[in-house]
């Protein structure tokens, strides 16, 4: 880690002499985006780098940079405060090992739709609560893009139906807590491993199970390997996107309010095409020899039984008792 420290700060150097030398009317920003171009998530940064320089062509540049060929998901965070990075928007767990609170938003089955997420978020009790954290480590949140229900599929041909078909699986989950403590409470032998690896750990027979969302599944073709996949739905994930806070603060007002404008149409964009492509990518799944299962409402009940215990034990103690019920008294109306 000391050394990712010391080459990430001797970038940041580089490419200030760089910019001192050269005429300062231009800014530069790379947004990293750490999955596929081919995905929704891939196409609202390049919508995004299209609407601002489109209104802002002498002044600023957006570089997206598509995967994790400059920085993976343990590092982007760090990369994002050293100020390697000016953009980044990975799902929630990638944040939460910095900002340990975050967990509470994607525990299993507490927002179950996009509208709870978005109330949630909106929220200014628990923005507050959530976010101050990450302002005070040099991140600004700018928004929210959604990712889609996370669904779990696994090797072989018993398809994973119930909590218990679970325990003993090699499953890999994004890093946190959340993430990590539901598969363990279920008795599952669970890895972090970054996303780029997943497939080939899969094919290699390193892990029998993944949970990643529809059109993540698709775009890897994972389901190629993994060919029993469940709608579990276990957690509605999202994207936090995010920028370096003294890069933000220090841009000209009038760029800054471009950018604002630019991500919360992207943003609009994002949240409209979101639905269609997890529903194209089940669609291309069955297609190509994958076996979709659907939950029956007792199987579904189950699941929310079986890890419902997270919410009074992890939640309570990442957030505190009165910041978890006000989660609860908001998601509750959505389900």
């Amino acid at each position: 880690m000391r050394r990712l420290t010391s080459c990430l700060a001797s970038l940041v150097i580089a490419a200030s002499v760089a910019s001192t030398g050269a005429a300062q009317a231009q800014t530069k920003a790379t947004a990293l985006n750490d999955i596929q171009q081919n995905t929704v998530k891939g196409q609202t940064w390049d919508l995004f780098k299209k609407l601002v320089e489109e209104r802002l062509p002498d002044e600023v540049t957006i570089e997206v940079s598509h995967g994790e060929a400059l920085y993976d998901q343990k590092t982007m965070v760090q990369a994002l405060q050293l100020g390697a990075l000016q953009f980044i928007s990975p799902v929630v767990g990638v944040y939460s090992g910095t900002f340990p609170k975050l967990s509470v938003l994607v525990l299993p089955y507490l927002m179950p739709s996009p509208e709870a997420i978005k109330e949630v978020m909106e929220d200014p009790e628990l923005g507050g609560a959530l976010f101050d954290d990450m302002r005070a480590k040099g991140i600004e949140p700018l928004g929210v893009w959604l990712n889609g229900p996370r669904d779990i599929g696994r090797t072989g041909s018993k398809p994973v139906l119930v909590p218990e078909d679970v325990k003993g699986l090699k499953i890999r989950v994004p890093p946190g807590r959340n993430y990590v403590d539901t598969f363990k409470l279920l008795g599952a032998n669970v890895t972090t491993m970054s996303w780029g690896e997943v497939p080939t750990a899969l094919r290699q027979g390193v892990i029998d199970a993944v949970e990643p969302v529809p059109h993540a599944w698709a775009a890897s073709h994972m389901y190629e390997t993994a060919k029993q996949i469940t709608r579990t739905e276990y957690i509605w994930d999202f994207y936090i996107v995010a920028t370096n806070k003294a890069w933000w603060d220090g841009l000209d007002p009038k760029v800054r309010d471009t950018l604002k404008a630019a991500m919360a149409e992207a943003t609009k964009w994002n949240w409209e095409n979101t639905a269609e492509e997890n529903r194209e990518a089940r669609a291309t799944m069955t297609a190509g020899g994958a076996t979709i299962h659907e939950l029956t409402p007792e199987q579904r009940k189950a699941w929310v039984t079986a890890v419902k215990p997270l919410w009074d034990t992890l939640g309570t103690e990442l957030v505190g008792k009165d910041v978890m019920a006000k989660l609860i008294e908001i998601t509750d109306k959505y389900r």
